[in-house]
């Protein structure tokens, strides 16, 4: 079973533990603060009310040579860091660490994490390209200029074929799931020759630029 520690117990890191613990794996969850550490016990393996930059801490609440570490102590930027280097005294060396802004993202770059988790920048992102169309339900980053959009079916897709379509040939889009909203069916690698309803949305990757071209074409 995969382990993960998560330290810093408020909101963001309260979330991820939960989710973690509820998907079944071991998670060890740490925080100073013991009414955020109480809070978050009846969702962890392990939750303990202790000092997550110091390694012998760690190492005492099971985290030695866990399979990846969140590190999310908002803005206090000095405790991301020294959780991040006890972390690794530890064998921890996957980590990803929550961020509170670009000065933050310069300061933790040093470090070769494996992420570094802008919420808010992501949220406003997601909310943003969801507000300025009509079709766009859902907006995932991939990173660089690429991302993954939920779409409701434009209307003049309806009754065509994905084939008809052409969208990775003419536009470099794939589309890589359907859902039909009516069933709740998913189908993943949809059938390129099946009309599109209007029950149906889609799942593309893509360009950003050619996906907000593309869809300015099919209003």
């Amino acid at each position: 079973m995969k382990r993960f520690v998560v330290v810093g117990l408020g909101g963001f890191g309260f979330w991820v533990a939960r989710e973690l613990h509820q998907q079944g794996f071991d998670v060890i969850a740490i925080d100073k603060n013991p009414e955020l550490a109480d809070r978050c016990a009846p969702f962890a393996s392990h939750c303990v009310a202790a000092d997550a930059t110091d390694p012998d801490t760690l190492r005492r609440a099971g985290a030695e040579a866990a399979d990846a570490g969140i590190v999310s102590t908002g803005d206090d930027l000095a405790a991301s860091i020294l959780a991040i280097l006890a972390l690794r005294d530890v064998g921890v060396e996957q980590i990803y660490a929550k961020i509170s802004g670009l000065q933050a993202a310069r300061a933790l770059e040093r470090f070769d994490l494996a992420d570094m988790v802008f919420p808010e920048r992501e949220s406003a992102t997601r909310l943003a390209r969801r507000l300025t169309s009509s079709v766009v339900l859902d907006y995932i980053p991939l990173g660089g200029e690429y991302s993954i959009q939920e779409l409701a079916i434009p209307d003049p897709w309806i009754g065509k074929t994905l084939r008809e379509l052409s969208l990775r040939k003419a536009h470099g889009v794939q589309v890589v799931a359907l859902f039909d909203v009516l069933t709740g069916v998913w189908t993943v690698a949809p059938d390129p020759d099946k009309p599109l309803m209007e029950s149906d949305v889609a799942v593309v990757a893509g360009n950003d630029r050619a996906l907000t071209k593309l869809l300015a074409k099919a209003r």
